[in-house]
């Protein structure tokens, strides 16, 4: 059974927040703290954190159990999504499968088209690595995140299910299928597609698979941040969730998309 954090049951508007694949639900923890006024849920996917014990299936199925947990515990069975990296890609995918249980969406770092072969060969590398513990804390330096996150990010990493991992990593880096996409163009919620500026340009390039099918959806660049800018830099990220879920508006210290330009 997938492990789910709820705060706030008798408050607002559900927000459900998806976390990136080298961390858990924990890494939500902070920001979920900044929403007194909504209800939450925070799930652990499958092989992550206190779900490692639940095999990973495929980007579409962990999409339709998080559609299940919205129709059985969010309030109206809607719910806001909030998603980072992996949790942005199942994001954006639930949507689509399932646009009438999505009010909004705040969706960071999807890499919607799949990274190139370099990219692929060297992440499939690492998880020969993820048992040891110095790799974490070399990782956790590399994510600039502060020290009080550093040592939970360590301990959830070396818990992490490989098989589940390398299934993750596999299903990412070949990128979103465009049929399991085209659900988009069915929904009329609101959604912010943002990449930081100083990820790769993959995750840039992708943001139009979204607002190329979703009516009322809007790309943007998160100044001076990288891919995991809710840890870099969580004020920010604060002020930015705050703006987009009382005004569902991009904050105004967003900078315009890239040009779309190659792959």
């Amino acid at each position: 059974m997938i492990a789910v954090r709820e705060d706030r049951p008798g408050a607002g508007e559900s927000v459900l927040f998806l976390h990136g694949g080298n961390v858990a639900g924990w890494s939500w923890h902070e920001q979920a703290a900044s929403l007194p006024d909504h209800h939450v849920l925070i799930p652990d996917l499958p092989g992550f954190g206190a779900s490692n014990g639940v095999p990973w299936t495929t980007v579409a199925g962990v999409a339709d159990s998080m559609a299940d947990l919205i129709r059985e515990r969010a309030h109206d069975g809607r719910a806001h999504l909030v998603g980072l990296s992996l949790g942005a890609v199942v994001g954006t995918v639930l949507t689509a499968r399932h646009p009438g249980l999505v009010s909004g969406a705040l969706l960071s770092g999807a890499p919607l088209r799949g990274l190139g072969a370099v990219a692929r060969k060297l992440g499939l590398a690492q998880v020969r690595w993820w048992g040891s513990r110095s790799y974490w804390r070399v990782m956790a330096r590399a994510f600039r995140l502060p020290e009080d996150s550093a040592g939970v990010f360590v301990e959830t990493g070396l818990g992490i299910d490989r098989v589940s991992a390398r299934r993750v990593l596999h299903q990412v880096y070949a990128g979103v299928p465009a049929a399991d996409l085209e659900g988009l163009r069915r929904t009329r919620a609101p959604i912010l597609m943002l990449a930081g500026e100083r990820e790769p340009g993959a995750v840039h390039r992708a943001q139009s698979e979204v607002t190329s099918r979703a009516p009322e959806s809007l790309a943007r660049t998160v100044p001076g941040v990288g891919h995991q800018w809710s840890a870099e830099d969580p004020r920010l990220f604060r002020r930015v969730l705050r703006h987009w879920l009382t005004t569902r508006q991009p904050d105004p210290c967003l900078l315009p998309p890239r040009p779309a330009t190659g792959r």
